[in-house]
């Protein structure tokens, strides 16, 4: 790996230097502590997230970047990024002041790709898809799903983490980090495998079949987390970054009683699980055909979230049955009142508010606040520990101050309601 030219070294550590400045400030401080109190169940401001996820070629857009190198061009992405939630979105994720290099890893999978057909594109990259079938009528499991294996480039990961010490070194902190999480979704994968459709009539056709399945890969995956274990390739996740666009994984009880400072292990990190697939499932069938296969997997580690876009408010009574269980997220798409209702106490309330409404033609906020309030008051009836998680962002359709006024007003409603 070459060494960064002068003009890429030059932008970058610029940057750097800004962010490490705003990083350093005591209100970074003070949102960790206020994670940490959150992630603990203590009383206070529900706090806020917004995960930019593809509306980033809008705000920091690709003619905006001034480095040749790739890797250079990566760097001044992801710290123009930083600066820019910062200076204009100021949600309650702490500004980064270190630099990751992440642990080269190849997953070859089971052994075989998925058919996804693609759509028509929509401008920004973006496109809908179908999922054919691949796992044919009847596989044996055992033949089709192999164990999950890793593929390492230490060297790899060694060379890019010198070249970045050499650019950012004086400036912030530079470390390799291992796997930083997992996200089992063994549901959805199959749904990928087979097709959505025909997974849905193997589940009433042929269930011990799908059981098989679902076993198979529930053993692979394990194997594949015990495997990054066993060679040094998990990190510990409770500090910066949530899993999968959640929320900030900031926590005290982290890592496991037990760990030795050096080697990170399974129970020392936060997972996720998720059965997006299933967001019309029957609470029934949810539970015969994801729960069992879930809780195995994440019984390996310390702490752990549930859910993602599929509405859960009417499947509480399913989560419970995982282990470690600290947050349920509240899609769009749930019941706000009932899920506040069924949550309660119990775990972290994780409200997806809907994107859509920054997202479409024309931007009225009285919207998004009607919403707002509607999961406050939900919340403060049935005293649940709430947390607002913007993610699902496509799109600002030009106005980017959409955003920044969105979290200021969901700030200031968390006051109000603390």
């Amino acid at each position: 790996m070459s060494s960064a030219s002068q003009h890429d070294r030059d932008i970058v550590r610029d940057l750097a230097k800004r962010v490490a400045e705003l990083a350093a400030i005591p209100a970074e401080a003070a949102k960790i502590a206020d994670w940490k109190r959150h992630n603990r169940f203590e009383r206070g401001r529900a706090l806020v997230v917004v995960r930019l996820e593809d509306v980033w070629d809008e705000f920091v857009p690709a003619s905006s970047l001034a480095c040749e190198d790739e890797l250079m061009r990566a760097a001044e992405r992801a710290l123009r990024q930083r600066l820019y939630m910062a200076e204009h979105v100021r949600d309650d994720t702490p500004v980064d002041g270190g630099w990751d290099v992440c642990l080269k890893v190849a997953d070859p999978g089971y052994g075989f790709d998925e058919d996804c057909r693609q759509l028509a594109e929509d401008g920004h990259g973006r496109t809908g898809a179908k999922y054919c079938k691949v796992i044919p009528d009847g596989a044996d499991p055992e033949k089709w799903i192999r164990d999950r294996e890793l593929i390492i480039d230490r060297e790899g990961t060694q060379r890019e983490c010198e070249l970045m010490s050499d650019v950012l070194g004086d400036i912030m902190p530079v470390s390799i980090r291992g796997k930083q999480g997992f996200w089992f979704t063994p549901v959805d994968t199959l749904a990928m495998l087979r097709g959505l459709e025909q997974f849905f009539v193997d589940m009433l056709d042929d269930p011990k079949w799908v059981h098989s399945l679902l076993d198979r890969m529930t053993e692979s995956d394990i194997h594949y987390a015990r495997r990054a274990e066993q060679q040094g390739a998990v990190d510990l996740n409770s500090g910066q970054h949530g899993l999968a666009g959640g929320p900030e994984n900031f926590t005290d009880e982290l890592p496991s009683e037990g760990f030795d400072g050096e080697h990170p292990r399974l129970m020392d990190m936060w997972a996720l699980g998720a059965a997006q697939a299933f967001s019309e499932v029957s609470p029934a069938m949810h539970e015969e055909f994801a729960t069992p296969y879930e809780a195995r997997f994440l019984e390996l580690f310390g702490l752990t979230h549930y859910g993602c876009c599929e509405p859960l408010h009417d499947k509480i009574h399913i989560v419970r049955k995982l282990p470690r269980m600290r947050r349920v997220s509240m899609s769009p798409w749930v019941d706000w009142q009932r899920g506040a209702e069924n949550l309660g106490r119990e775990f972290i309330y994780s409200a997806k508010p809907n994107p859509a409404f920054l997202q479409g033609v024309g931007w009225d906020i009285e919207i998004p606040r009607r919403e707002i309030v509607t999961i406050l008051e939900a919340c403060r009836a049935n005293d649940c520990q709430l947390e607002f998680v913007l993610n699902g962002t496509l799109t600002c359709q030009g106005e980017p101050h959409r955003y920044d006024e969105w979290t200021d007003m969901v700030r200031d409603l968390t006051q109000e309601y603390a």
